[in-house]
């Protein structure tokens, strides 16, 4: 009989333990679409001193989903050419032409997403008051700065094969 009630303790310390990882912390930036790169803003640091109002916070939320959704595509697109690039590159038959052409692609979608993040960081600041954007000055943060989608917009190279593609 102790035997069960040891294996069923097992079985649900395994069950939580699995469900905290997989939630991981609230508000990180951190998981599939919220590591560095992807984090869609200025990062909890940034923030962390501003004294944001509830109003504030779900304003701020909003945004960022509302940024998140409208750049899915073109986050999806980007993730595509970059990786045809890549494949290129590895192509001992390509030719410059087509490699050319392709990073020209990859940078008008770079410039897109870009544009949507300067129209997110603008809209950021209309839920600010003058003292907090004040503050974000004096505290050393700026544009792109902590985690979120400072500069990459997306996934970048990391270790691995190949020439790095941006």
């Amino acid at each position: 009989m102790k035997r069960w009630y040891a294996v069923i303790m097992v079985v649900l310390f395994v069950a939580l333990a699995t469900t905290v990882f997989a939630f991981g912390q609230k508000g990180t930036g951190s998981g599939p679409c919220g590591g560095p790169g992807m984090g869609m803003g200025h990062g909890a640091g940034m923030y962390a001193n501003l004294n944001l109002t509830q109003e504030q916070q779900d304003k701020m939320w909003q945004a960022r989903e509302k940024v998140r959704n409208d750049t899915s595509a073109a986050r999806y697109e980007m993730f595509k050419k970059r990786a045809e690039l890549k494949n290129l590159y590895a192509d001992p038959n390509a030719n410059d032409a087509a490699i050319l052409a392709k990073q020209k692609e990859v940078n008008v979608l770079k410039q897109t997403m870009q544009d949507k993040m300067v129209q997110f960081k603008l809209a950021q600041r209309k839920i600010l008051t003058p003292e907090q954007i004040k503050k974000i000055g004096e505290s050393g943060y700026g544009p792109g700065m902590g985690k979120g989608m400072g500069r990459g917009m997306g996934p970048g190279a990391g270790a691995g094969a190949g020439p790095r593609v941006q």
